[in-house]
């Protein structure tokens, strides 16, 4: 029993803690990406969730498929973060407010600017500044 104890002890010890963005929007916002000299355009889904008050992003596109936004950080309502792409992994800094999303995805050489419109969710800013649950 002392040795289970212990074992579970080191386990939770060693499990790195994890930072997260608090979430101050969620929702979905539907988006197209175009390439810089407007050559190509992708459309897609930004997905801003809260997950145990952390905040969650991914990237669904038509070409391709779903990505999670990691290392994501949210300041002054610009998210940035990195996802990873059939070509490699790129950065993803978007602005968002509580109607539009505009922003750039850029992987080495390759740049799409972003630009959408939310389709769901609310802030989920107090006026004490404080996070709250967003309401149904």
């Amino acid at each position: 029993m002392l040795f289970a104890a212990s074992l579970l002890a080191l386990t939770l010890a060693a499990e790195p803690s994890k930072i997260c963005a608090a979430p101050t929007q969620t929702g979905v916002f539907r988006i197209t990406a175009t390439t810089k000299d407007s050559s190509n355009a992708s459309v897609g889904l930004v997905l801003l969730e809260s997950v145990n008050n952390c905040l969650e992003a991914s990237i669904i596109a038509e070409d391709g498929g779903p990505a999670i936004i990691e290392q994501v950080a949210l300041k002054d309502n610009v998210l940035t973060g990195r996802v990873h792409m059939k070509t490699g992994t790129a950065d993803v800094s978007l602005r968002f407010s509580s109607s539009e999303i505009n922003g750039s995805i850029v992987a080495g050489k390759k740049s799409w600017i972003v630009s959408g419109r939310r389709t769901t969710g609310l802030e989920m800013q107090s006026a004490a500044g404080d996070v709250a649950p967003s309401k149904p």
